[in-house]
């Protein structure tokens, strides 16, 4: 038996909505509402990155850290800061994370030292970072892993979803499934089929995704 020794098909944009539309019993063709169709795939990928951490997405930064200087400001493209790790004479050492509101009672936010611990300040354009103690010297380097914005769907032509492969059938199934609820005449126990299997399909690809190693709990530490 032949197999044709392939292994990368994929979906372009165009296709992506081409096959959700089929999936609905709709046109198939990109005619009706290719616009409103980007936009639902805008729309769900945002809804993906509240559902949890995208692994594809993380992405890692070294920032040197200015003496007296406790904010550092991320990328507009990142939501979040998954791990913050000081480098000092070759040694690597992990800032315990704390609540920015926990950051807000630390009683003496103008001391020196190495850093210990960090917070984030989710501000709508870009996060921040703070550092306490504030840094006492310009040589120690921040490893910082973040969590970027999947990149938006646009107009351009033959152009790919930024995902893996493995979460094309989430992917066009969720976008049958959005664009069922705005296509008059669709029947409900449809949109509850499409809706329920697109679930199904996103645990899956978002349970494939998670990180295999063996959970480490880290102890709490103190301000001092």
């Amino acid at each position: 038996m032949a197999t044709s020794g392939t292994f990368n098909f994929n979906l372009d944009i165009d296709e992506v909505i081409q096959e959700a539309t089929e999936m609905i019993g709709g046109e198939q063709t990109l005619g009706h509402t290719p616009a409103s169709a980007r936009r639902s795939i805008n729309l769900m990928l945002k809804d993906w990155q509240n559902r949890g951490i995208l692994l594809w997405s993380t992405y890692t930064t070294l920032v040197t850290v200015i003496t007296s200087t406790t904010t550092y400001a991320l990328s507009d493209s990142t939501l979040d800061a998954l791990e913050v790790v000081l480098r000092r004479d070759n040694t690597d050492i992990q800032l315990q994370r704390i609540s920015f509101e926990e950051y807000q009672i630390v009683p003496n936010k103008t001391q020196t030292g190495r850093p210990t611990q960090f917070t984030i300040k989710r501000d709508r354009d870009n996060p921040t970072i703070y550092l306490w103690p504030i840094p006492e010297n310009s040589t120690d380097i921040l490893n910082i892993e973040g969590i970027r914005a999947l990149e938006d769907v646009n107009k351009s032509a033959d152009q790919n979803a930024d995902m893996p492969k493995r979460f094309l059938p989430p992917l066009t199934c969720g976008l049958s499934y959005y664009l069922s609820m705005k296509t008059p005449g669709t029947e409900p126990d449809r949109i509850g089929m499409l809706k329920s299997n697109y679930e199904q399909l996103l645990k899956t690809a978002m349970d494939e995704d998670r990180e295999r190693a063996n959970l480490f709990i880290r102890p709490k530490l103190g301000y001092i």
